[in-house]
């Protein structure tokens, strides 16, 4: 084995040497030093990293320049491959190991300046028969959230479940891809852990759980799975829409849930849609899923996107000017993902490039891939708007044209015209011509229906439903 993994070690050690010459420590150790070199066979290099989310970044922002030091150090072009689900090397130097589970669970480090957990995510985090802490990685804290007007009551529930588990239970949190969610879930098992360190917390997306359970049944544990996954304080759940038509699941979920929430456990579960939303979806499950809190998170505004990276730029050496974060804040708003991305990537290609300065034509030539994603998330048209909110609310087209100013027509047009400011690039003048407006009327609705939202849950709840809804079919 020794022979075969050697040269690959070696190639690797190198080929670091060069990138940290070429990169700020901080983003070196966060992408580059924690790549494990798994296999260099023909022309292919094999690269294992945690999950696929990180691979994906990796090779979208620094294949290039792994690809370049490679061949620095070979002579030749490699294809890099990823393989996900591998844990990070670290010198046991650096390492004060507190606690450990098995390999495919948890690993409890101290590192130096922070904590960190190296987590398979495909596993639970924490089962055991002696408590054991979790320790999410220090950017998944309530200290590390961005507030915002779209995120605020999501925040507080979890804020309160937290410090009190139980009282809000279960905790229903919902929203698009990469608004903050599993962030928001895992500041919650943090904080529960630094208050008593013998809580058992346990952390698993639907996908992870569908897989243990067809184990168990695959290996007749099933009495096993049952126990391993009752006998916990706090259960966090990700992405329960998956349970959508898995009916045998469902049921062991449905005795999983009543067991925990009759002992006063808590219970966080979060998912793209509200309990009701999820077809295929048993009705007692939705009732037990609306019995507690259910929050939602919507799509940043400009001046929440701005916050977010103002924060996440404190954490690199590299800053960028104001007028270019405002270009990202004002260009990107699909994804919280996605901005941290752009951030990075612009960060990343300013360390490359001996901290040159970014313009903003240099970020919109870095950012183009990026730009284009939004552009085609963006590209929905006002006639398209137009008809799905009058459809929605019951009323015509016409009546959202006229000039008719009863509730039932007036309150639906400007939900159709406020829309149309998020999800399109027309100006006021442009959206109020196709409203048969002035822009006045078009500021004043974007105006009202935006402070109804803040507001009123349930109203923001039906914009934010309207939105995904036009947004996905959108993208069919």
């Amino acid at each position: 084995m020794q022979n075969t993994q050697q040269p690959v070690v070696d190639i690797w050690q190198a080929t670091c040497k060069i990138l940290r010459e070429k990169m700020h420590e901080a983003s070196y150790n966060q992408w580059i030093k924690v790549i494990v070199p798994i296999e260099l066979k023909n022309e292919d290099l094999t690269l294992g990293v945690s999950d696929s989310f990180f691979g994906d970044w990796l090779i979208t922002n620094f294949g290039e320049m792994i690809t370049e030091s490679l061949k620095n150090v070979t002579g030749k072009e490699l294809k890099l491959n990823i393989e996900i689900g591998h844990n990070p090397v670290v010198d046991e130097e650096e390492l004060a190991i507190n606690y450990s589970i098995e390999d495919d669970e948890l690993t409890l480090v101290d590192i130096k300046d922070e904590k960190k957990a190296i987590v398979k995510e495909e596993k639970p985090i924490s089962i055991e028969e002696r408590s054991a802490r979790i320790n999410c990685l220090s950017r998944h804290s309530f200290e590390n959230f961005v507030v915002g007007e779209e995120n605020r009551y999501a925040f507080a529930a979890a804020s309160t479940a937290a410090k009190s588990p139980g009282v809000y239970n279960p905790l229903y949190i919902y929203g698009g891809t990469g608004l903050g969610k599993t962030h928001l879930m895992q500041a919650v098992a943090l904080e529960i852990s630094n208050n008593n360190p013998n809580a058992k917390i346990l952390y698993i997306t639907c996908e992870a759980l569908l897989n243990r359970y067809v184990d168990a049944i695959r290996q007749g544990k099933h009495a096993e799975f049952r126990n391993e996954f009752r006998n916990v304080d706090v259960l966090l759940v990700d992405d329960v829409h998956q349970l959508s038509n898995k009916f045998r699941l469902q049921e062991e979920f449905f005795n999983m849930f009543n067991t925990l929430y009759n002992e006063s456990k808590q219970i966080i579960l979060t998912s793209d849609k509200e309990p009701s939303e999820i077809t295929g979806l048993e009705e007692r499950l939705i009732s037990r899923f609306e019995s507690g809190v259910t929050t939602q998170i919507i799509y940043p505004g400009f001046e929440t996107r701005l916050a977010i990276l103002k924060a996440k730029q404190e954490d690199h050496l590299v800053k960028l000017s104001e007028d270019v974060l405002q270009f990202i804040a004002q260009r990107i708003s699909a994804s919280v993902r996605r901005l941290e991305g752009a951030l990075l990537r612009l960060v990343a290609y300013s360390s490359m490039m001996s901290d040159c300065p970014i313009s903003l034509e240099k970020a919109e030539d870095l950012l183009v891939n990026l730009l284009e994603k939004e552009a085609a998330n963006r590209a929905i048209s006002i006639e398209r708007i137009q008809k799905y909110v009058a459809d929605y609310f019951e009323i015509s087209v016409n009546d959202i044209l006229s000039v008719k100013r009863p509730k039932n027509i007036a309150e639906p047009r400007m939900v159709a015209m406020y829309l149309a400011r998020r999800l399109t690039e027309h100006s006021y003048p442009e959206i109020g011509e196709a409203f048969r407006k002035n822009h006045a009327t078009v500021m004043h609705a974007e105006k009202k229906v935006g402070k109804k939202c803040t507001d009123d849950e349930v109203f923001m709840r039906t914009i934010s439903m309207i939105e995904r809804q036009l947004q996905q079919k959108n993208a069919q």
